[in-house]
């Protein structure tokens, strides 16, 4: 097993790689592009749902088709629904579909933020069908849901919630099949290696198994990854 395949790959975190063993590809809002060091990190850019009716529309966007033109940028993201915020649904749903065009027209993945929007985005997957990877990161609803989310093609991310006794995250996490997931860190600390212990116990596979395959996932789905390894 060569060395860039023994990693533990980080899907979505807001930090840079905290171990020789971790890849991460850091979370970045359009107005935080370029960082200082981007030649030391692998990123996703995107117009956050937080941000809508907050930001000029179209400035930030043009920022995001900017930051798809760096190579380091390796998906479009966090973008999303979100019913828990003022934001207006229909002006969430407009800029989230002008992302993924965007994320097409680069052939790059997309990051998603979903939250009490599930049915929503199962809805446009089946209408618009995009072309691109779209990959829900921080899962954190029911194993019906995740059914219902992989059977559209979406691809899962799950993150410190699966650390919580009880939690229907856990049985989320074995309803979705390890070619379909990925793990993640988010805003926590905690280190991306403890994350696969546990998932690879939940799942009943080594951690070998568990690593592999989701590095065999970031090849698959993250098509500039695939340029650094």
């Amino acid at each position: 097993m060569g060395t860039d395949q023994k990693r533990y790959i980080n899907i979505h975190g807001h930090r840079q790689a905290s171990s020789i063993e971790e890849w991460v590809m850091m979370n970045l809002m359009a107005k935080d592009f370029p960082p200082e060091d981007i030649e030391n990190g692998y990123y996703s850019v995107g117009f956050h749902p937080y941000n809508v009716g907050k930001a000029n529309e179209q400035e930030t966007l043009d920022r995001v088709r900017k930051a798809v033109e760096h190579p380091r940028v390796l998906a479009i993201g966090e973008i999303g629904l979100d019913k828990s915020i003022e934001a207006p649904m229909v002006d969430q749903l407009r800029i989230f579909e002008k992302q993924v065009k965007i994320a097409e027209s680069a052939n790059l993945p997309v990051m998603l933020h979903v939250v009490r929007s599930f049915n929503e985005m199962v809805a446009y997957m089946k209408a618009q069908q995009p072309v691109v990877p779209m990959i829900i990161h921080g899962y954190n609803g029911s194993a019906e849901m995740a059914d219902e989310l992989v059977k559209a093609g979406f691809l899962i991310s799950f993150g410190e919630a699966i650390t919580r006794e009880h939690s229907k995250i856990i049985e989320a996490l074995q309803k979705v099949p390890v070619e379909m997931m990925f793990l993640e860190t988010d805003e926590g600390d905690m280190d991306i290696r403890e994350l696969y212990l546990i998932a690879a116990e939940v799942k009943g596979i080594s951690v070998d198994h568990l690593r592999m395959q989701i590095f065999e996932n970031a090849r698959t789905h993250l098509g500039r990854f695939n340029n650094f390894i």
